[in-house]
């Protein structure tokens, strides 16, 4: 019997960070343990939720596919940090995954003026999805121990 698979987005729950840690891509997860060495993806994942303003979890086939959070920069005015995690099963989806992803950047500019964030220069699939996104990198990078990180941001037009 053939059954269609549910996608839906839905805010994400603290349950979801550890299921989605577990899920991590591979290069999602090189490029948190290069920014954050040492630390549990969960811990991470709960840590940035919990932090954001709008923290969101696309769910495919029960499984979390994405996490999208949003992070508001009281020192920088009206900006935000915005960030991204996949699991494997984003693989699955990659027309819904790029059309939410594209709706969550629209919404969250329509609230800040720009949004921003650092990406491993090794993860390029994700350079690429930043910059179908509309994204622009600005020759700002950030040096970790393991890794080169670029600075993106999204600009409201």
């Amino acid at each position: 019997m053939f059954v269609n698979p549910i996608t839906f987005l839905r805010p994400a729950r603290p349950a979801d960070c550890a299921s989605l840690a577990k899920d991590l891509r591979p290069a999602d997860r090189a490029e948190l343990a290069a920014s954050r060495p040492g630390e549990a993806p969960a811990a991470l994942l709960t840590e940035f939720c919990r932090r954001s303003v709008w923290c969101w979890v696309l769910v495919y086939k029960s499984r979390p596919a994405a996490m999208f959070g949003l992070v508001p920069d009281a020192l920088l005015g009206p900006r935000a940090c915005v960030w991204l995690l996949t699991g494997n099963a984003v693989a699955e989806i990659p027309k819904t995954f790029f059309r939410t992803a594209k709706r969550f950047v629209a919404a969250a500019l329509a609230s800040y003026a720009e949004l921003y964030n650092f990406a491993d220069e090794r993860y390029t699939a994700a350079l690429r999805f930043i910059g179908r996104l509309g994204g622009t990198f600005d020759g700002t990078a950030y040096q970790m121990p393991a890794a080169r990180f670029l600075r993106f941001t999204f600009r409201r037009k």
